[in-house]
């Protein structure tokens, strides 16, 4: 049986923000046969798109970049205008950081001031990586769905995430917040519509470190385009970290047989918390 390892973050972070999607895919041996033509979208019992099905989602390390990750306007789609966008930030503990994103001068500053090398990054730690970057991970991931709930199972670190579809049942009122936050969805014609919120604060957006507060909801839709497509969006919103609601769009991509999820472990495989390469990450003493 394979083992997945959890590296170094620096060195994680290099290899994979050097590499495309089609790149990572390649080293992992995936991607590589030509895929049949697509059919049309299946269906559940009660007519809406069954999204069912090994998903290859872009990966996505850095949600401010290009390609998979270009900041749209979540109304129009067309490309996002802020003031100070591009900005150099040579103030910044890695100076090559820009004015990225429209952010609130709290979202500046912890953008500004993220160092996983000096205090640790909590995915380094092998700890949860967070509803958004779980979805941007470079693994695959499996939907299971029926007219109920929909679950997704992570191949990152072999976590899930359940999602009930509105109309069917509801999270009790007095969860505590989360890694994950807790999702419910509801159809908006043929697309899922699903919102999360309810987090701890601990987590951040992308493997670069954009920054969000607990309060921040995400809103992902999924629309199945045919038996091989799903068109995925991403909306951001948190007004504490960013002056406006911005969003990405990507295509995910059907995973033929014999492509399965595979074991993922980190917590036997970071030798780095072991040998003093990685900084252990600690609970922060508050969040925004």
């Amino acid at each position: 049986m394979r083992i997945r390892t959890m590296v170094v973050m620096t060195a994680f972070a290099a290899v994979m923000l050097a590499a495309g999607p089609a790149d990572v895919l390649a080293q992992r041996g995936r991607g590589a046969a030509d895929a049949p033509p697509a059919g049309p979208t299946p269906r559940l019992a009660n007519g809406k798109p069954d999204l069912t099905g090994l998903w290859a989602e872009p990966y996505t390390p850095n949600m401010a970049g290009r390609g998979s990750a270009s900041v749209v306007d979540p109304e129009t789609r067309e490309l996002l205008d802020w003031p100070r966008k591009g900005e150099p930030l040579p103030d910044a503990v890695d100076p090559t950081r820009t004015f990225d994103l429209p952010y609130t001068e709290l979202g500046l500053q912890r953008w500004k001031e993220y160092d996983p090398v000096a205090n640790g990054d909590y995915a380094g730690s092998c700890m949860p990586f967070g509803m958004s970057r779980n979805i941007n991970s470079p693994h695959g991931s499996y939907i299971i769905h029926n007219e109920q709930a929909l679950a997704i199972l992570f191949e990152q670190n072999t976590w899930f995430h359940l999602i009930p579809i509105e109309g069917a049942w509801e999270w009790p009122e007095d969860l505590p917040p989360a890694w994950n936050g807790y999702s419910t969805g509801r159809w908006e014609g043929d697309t899922l519509v699903v919102e999360t919120d309810n987090f701890n604060g601990y987590t951040k957006l992308d493997t670069t470190g954009h920054p969000h507060s607990s309060a921040v909801k995400f809103i992902n839709t999924f629309t199945r385009l045919d038996e091989r497509t799903i068109e995925h969006t991403v909306t951001v919103q948190d007004p504490r970290m960013y002056t406006m609601d911005w969003m990405n769009v990507r295509t995910w991509r059907l995973r033929d047989a014999p492509d399965v999820l595979m074991e993922y472990s980190c917590e036997e495989n970071n030798l780095g918390l072991f040998d003093g390469s990685i900084s252990p990450w600690r609970i922060p003493d508050f969040v925004d």
